[in-house]
């Protein structure tokens, strides 16, 4: 459909998509609540896991940044966050006295294993109705 014979938003799958992420992201976040995580913290202790999986030594906040999309300060933020709460640890890198490896304690493996338990539950009563490996081979297409 031509962009100029909208007559409707919902005719716009820009919308349409940035309207589905802000629901998905709601459901989210009040479910990770329940368990006292947000999003972002989901999304940067899960990003420290597979990275970790990758890099032996764990990933630099530079690795997180880039893997999440996530702003720079914000994942700074964060990651002092996560860290009070000890569910991550910040250790100097041994080769670049400027950069820190991130690593998961016990705990935040413990709490992200909880989280994917929640993340799976929330994507299968948003997506129900939804083809899900038609909806997934799209969307992956603009990742």
């Amino acid at each position: 459909m031509d962009a100029k014979a909208y007559t409707h938003p919902h005719q716009s799958l820009g919308f349409l998509l940035h309207q589905s992420a802000i629901n998905w992201r709601r459901a989210l976040t009040k479910e990770l609540r329940a368990i006292g995580l947000t999003p972002v913290q989901f999304f940067l202790l899960g990003s420290t896991s597979r990275l970790t999986r990758k890099e032996k030594r764990g990933p630099t906040q530079r690795d997180v940044v880039e893997n999440t999309g996530v702003d720079v300060n914000v994942v700074s933020q964060v990651v002092r966050q996560l860290e009070k709460r000890e569910l991550l640890e910040r250790l100097r890198d041994e080769y670049d006295a400027r950069a820190f490896r991130l690593r998961l304690t016990t705990n935040g493996r413990a709490q992200l294993a909880q989280a994917i338990q929640v993340v799976h539950r929330v994507d299968e009563q948003f997506f129900a109705e939804a083809a899900h490996e038609v909806l997934a081979d799209e969307l992956k297409k603009f990742v």
